[in-house]
């Protein structure tokens, strides 16, 4: 079973290879397309392996395949890994004409997507997502960043990057294949967004299958990459360059970007995510915009597959709210009037709130354990 889906437009068009063997789509692409010098695998240290096979597919058809490793953590996320990988393409003799292959999770595809952007002034792209979060978000549309450490050891997230549209991504199941339950259900997380946004149906549709999906059943995986795939190219391909609809696919993000900030090294993405949803369906419950049913069903749904919904799931000592809602304030998403969140509207669907009430925002916190 194979999904292609068509990506963006001229002259940034990509294409989502889901189901499709990694080695075999890349090469198939580099030789369709051949690159005009050594080409950049940039690879997550422990999917060396999986690179591997990529890099020895190319080098078979004689093509100059480098492969360069980076730690997949967020402080490896960072203009230092930027620096110190721009240095070993300038050793390897990539020039302007090279390509570069990002092989891991979102930290990695971030990261190598955004030197791609830079180096040179910026050369191809192809992105070979290795978790199942960066195959239903990360690697899609053409976003890329690293992060900042603040003076008081948090992160800025994503606070340097570009927009560059990789030409191919490619979903191979396969490359799952090592991946723990716990980066799995991360995943999953991103599906639920994408569910609250625009898919109606999939919520019933992971209640049933998530289980499946953990256990990495190729035919399941490949269904729910394509179905979490579809809303993302939707909304991209209406808002490139994220200057409206775009956004909304930082429903959630807001929380979570400051639950990282403060506790990256304990919390994974996923998990940010998911208990970022929850906060931001109850400050949306406390707007009037959805029910607090709503809110019931989210949690349900969440713990069903396995994720957190509270700070206290993941983290023994949560950080004060008060603390929480300062690192709100980095976010990219503040507008002059102040902080600007995402937040969930009707049955399905959502919308930008400038400067939510601080009363609503703070609900979100308290909901999901924050004091």
């Amino acid at each position: 079973m194979r999904k292609d889906l068509a990506h963006g437009r001229p002259p940034n068009e990509s294409v989502i290879r889901i189901g499709h063997e990694a080695a075999d789509a890349v090469r198939h692409a580099l030789v369709s397309r051949p690159a005009g010098g050594p080409v950049a695998i940039v690879a997550d240290q422990a999917v060396v392996a999986f690179a591997g096979r990529i890099a020895q597919g190319l080098q078979g058809v004689g093509i100059d395949a480098r492969l360069c490793t980076m730690v997949a953590d967020e402080r490896a996320k960072s203009l230092d890994t930027v620096g110190s990988l721009a240095a070993q393409f300038q050793a390897h003799g990539i020039t302007r004409s090279g390509v570069v292959v990002a092989v891991g999770g979102g930290i990695v595809g971030d990261t190598a997507g955004f030197l791609a952007a830079t180096y040179m002034r910026g050369v191809r792209c192809i992105q070979v997502p290795t978790t199942l979060l960066a195959m239903v978000d990360a690697a899609i549309g053409g976003k890329t960043a690293v992060n900042v450490v603040l003076r008081d050891g948090s992160l800025a997230k994503n606070a340097v990057g570009a927009f560059a549209m990789p030409e191919l991504v490619v979903c191979d199941p396969a490359a799952l294949a090592t991946l723990p339950p716990r980066e799995m259900q991360c995943g999953l997380a991103e599906c639920v967004k994408h569910a609250l946004l625009a898919d109606a149906g999939l919520p019933e549709w992971l209640t049933a299958n998530a289980m499946s999906v953990v256990g990495k059943d190729a035919a399941t995986i490949i269904q729910l990459v394509a179905r979490a795939a579809a809303v993302k190219v939707a909304i991209v391909d209406r808002d490139p360059t994220e200057q409206g609809e775009r956004a909304l696919l930082n429903l959630g993000h807001t929380y979570a970007h400051a639950i990282e900030a403060r506790h990256d090294d304990r919390i994974k993405h996923g998990e940010a995510v998911a208990i970022g949803l929850i906060a931001a369906m109850t400050a949306a419950s406390r707007l009037g915009r959805v029910r607090h049913a709503q809110v019931e069903a989210l949690e349900a749904l969440l713990e069903r597959v396995g994720l957190p919904t509270r700070l206290q799931d993941v983290v023994s000592s949560p950080d004060p709210a008060a603390t929480l809602r300062r690192c709100m304030d980095l976010d990219k998403k503040r507008a002059g009037r102040g902080l600007v969140m995402v937040l969930p509207e009707g049955p399905v669907g959502a919308g930008l709130v400038e400067a939510p009430p601080e009363d609503a925002v703070m609900a979100g916190w308290s909901a999901v354990g924050a004091a």
